[in-house]
């Protein structure tokens, strides 16, 4: 149990609160990812933006990332919209997040196509919904998986807490294998603490040495100083 305050309302408001909470969160991450869109568009690097925006007593800005998961912010929200046609910002906050993957995996195949890239391999560092949990329900991961699919583009997926999944998980070495680019989508605290002869051994096994990085997750520096070419959602300083 924890310590806290109980109080008594009638059980309308109580179900409200509940989905004015994670409303309030899923609005406030699509204001981080449409600032992300337009960052890209005007050649500012949106998480240096928000970091020195947020320096401002009154203002928080969320991170941006390639969508929102898990089984409540991106479920709750549409409760709201299905009673009132005033959820307008609800009901576009909502299309907003949901648009994410399939922004990240156009982004994506743009650059493989720019790069004139054949048989592209993707490597993907992370299905779960958030970083250091298992839980893939809802996760952004899944719609990004599937658009690459879709346009033919082969998968390999590597996630060090997710234990069962719709599609094949593999080890990290043979994820990496003979991989194009890496796309981080998840948090995990384990691709942050990668050390630099791990990453050399990944930038080894690859056959082209491209990271995107959805959540401004890993040591870019470390990466870079091996070889890789790392971008940062959002970031339109940073041209793959």
């Amino acid at each position: 149990f924890v310590d806290g305050n109980i109080y008594i309302t009638d059980s309308t408001t109580a179900e409200m609160v509940k989905l004015m909470e994670n409303t309030y969160r899923d609005v406030n991450i699509a204001l981080a990812n449409e600032f992300a869109k337009i960052c890209e568009e005007i050649n500012v690097n949106v998480w240096e933006a928000i970091d020195l925006a947020n320096r401002h007593p009154r203002v928080n800005i969320l991170n941006p990332g390639p969508g929102v998961g898990g089984h409540c912010i991106s479920v709750d929200p549409w409760f709201i919209v299905e009673v009132s046609k005033n959820a307008k910002l609800i009901r576009s906050a909502r299309e907003l997040n949901d648009s994410m993957p399939y922004y990240v995996c156009d982004l994506l195949c743009k650059e493989l196509k720019r790069r004139k890239i054949e048989d592209p391999k993707v490597a993907i560092f992370g299905v779960a919904y958030k970083g250091n949990v298992e839980d893939t329900r809802e996760s952004p991961g899944k719609k990004v998986i599937k658009c690459l699919i879709s346009k033919g583009i082969s998968v390999s997926i590597y996630d060090p807490y997710v234990k069962t999944f719709e599609y094949p998980l593999e080890s990290l070495k043979d994820c990496v294998k003979n991989a194009d680019v890496i796309l981080v989508i998840t948090d995990h605290e384990d691709f942050k603490n990668f050390k630099e002869e791990e990453i050399r051994e990944i930038y080894y096994l690859m056959r082209n040495k491209i990271v995107i990085d959805t959540r401004n997750v890993l040591n870019q520096d470390l990466w870079r100083n091996v070889g890789f070419y790392v971008k940062l959602l959002g970031d339109g300083k940073c041209k793959l």
